[in-house]
């Protein structure tokens, strides 16, 4: 599976000014929700390293803070966390 550039994605959405804040909460919200099941992917898999998927999960997780959105645990609506 080919890594994204998740911070040009982030930055992409940020830069739109076509997008409301709550638009751009709920793209980065979607993309933190892709990333975190990639990372869960990551841990099942010896052949992949989810070191930079953590990066980005934080990433996302900070710039959601930054526009004042309710951090979504990750225990919400997914499995057993790892």
């Amino acid at each position: 599976m080919a890594h994204q550039n998740v911070k040009n994605d982030i930055q992409t959405i940020l830069d739109d000014a076509d997008l409301t804040t709550s638009e751009k909460i709920s793209q980065l919200q979607y993309m933190r929700e892709g990333t975190r099941q990639e990372m869960r992917a990551a841990t099942e898999s010896a052949m992949v390293t989810d070191s930079d998927i953590g990066d980005d999960l934080k990433l996302l997780d900070q710039v959601l803070e930054d526009l004042a959105a309710e951090p979504a645990s990750i225990e919400d609506g997914g499995g057993a966390t790892l």
